[in-house]
């Protein structure tokens, strides 16, 4: 996809042309001028809200399912492993995928799902396998490099400063628009389990996070096609504004629904 720089002037023109009618060059020449600078005021703007943005949900622990699994902090007991999880993604969903931005999501939401899947006991080969195609296939050196870092704050700092260099910051939003949902989605699934491990402050996190997140996306759905559907799977997810774990879980069990709308959008 072209740098987001560009995605501003192609809107732009687009604008202009569907206006139609012609004016003296001269004219055209001085609104050209003054529209270029008008970008450039307008993407400084917006560049420095994400960019805001990104600062913010980076410096705030983000306890995804995932860590906390790895932490121990979630546990099964013999008897609950024997009865295997049947939400999770296929390892086989990456071959669906036809746009990079679905491979973006489907490769953090599989990144997810394998973490559960090892907590039940289950084969996870198949999912290192689809999540090291899709990393081929999208072949982002950001992930590389984000995958270097020895924690996941930074590992969060590096994809975001690579994935802008690269003109793919669209892509860095839905990466982490899909990997909040999916952990949101898991949650949902089984509430007190895996609700297990985080505090009330953790929780505020993860909607301060989701509202961020939509912010960012409804600012890039102005000049990327592509992210306008990812603005409408996060609807949703809008609902989730609880700062204690126990509002957190009614929010959970009230949206379960909603929550899984959201998740299947994000693959379509």
């Amino acid at each position: 996809m072209k740098k987001f720089t560009l995605a501003i002037v192609a809107f732009a023109a687009m604008v202009f042309a569907s206006c139609g009618g012609s004016k003296p060059q001269q004219e055209v020449t001085d609104q050209d001028t003054t529209k270029t600078f008008e970008q450039a005021q307008l993407e400084a703007a917006v560049k420095m809200h994400l960019d805001s943005l990104t600062t913010q949900i980076n410096d705030k622990q983000f306890a995804a399912i995932e860590e906390n699994i790895k932490a121990g902090k979630i546990k099964l007991s013999a008897d609950e492993k024997k009865v295997k999880p049947t939400y999770l993604l296929s390892p086989t969903v990456g071959d669906e995928m036809t746009s990079i931005g679905q491979k973006y999501a489907a490769m953090a939401m599989l990144s997810a799902d394998k973490e559960v899947a090892g907590l039940y006991d289950m084969e996870v080969k198949g999912y290192d396998e689809a999540i090291a195609k899709l990393v081929a296939e999208i072949n982002d050196p950001a992930i590389k490099k984000a995958n270097e870092a020895t924690s996941q704050a930074e590992k969060n700092k590096i994809l975001y400063k690579e994935m802008e260099a690269e003109g793919r910051i669209n892509f860095y939003w839905i990466l982490t628009s899909a990997a909040t949902v999916e952990t949101v989605y898991v949650m949902s699934q089984n509430i007190e389990k895996f609700c297990a491990g985080y505090t009330d402050d953790q929780v505020a996190n993860i909607t301060f996070r989701v509202f961020c997140i939509i912010d960012a996306i409804d600012q890039l759905s102005v000049y990327d096609p592509q992210i306008v559907g990812i603005a409408e799977a996060l609807n949703p997810l809008k609902e989730l504004n609880a700062t204690t774990l126990a509002d957190f879980k009614k929010e959970l069990a009230a949206s379960k629904e909603k929550i899984e709308a959201s998740r299947a959008a994000f693959l379509k």
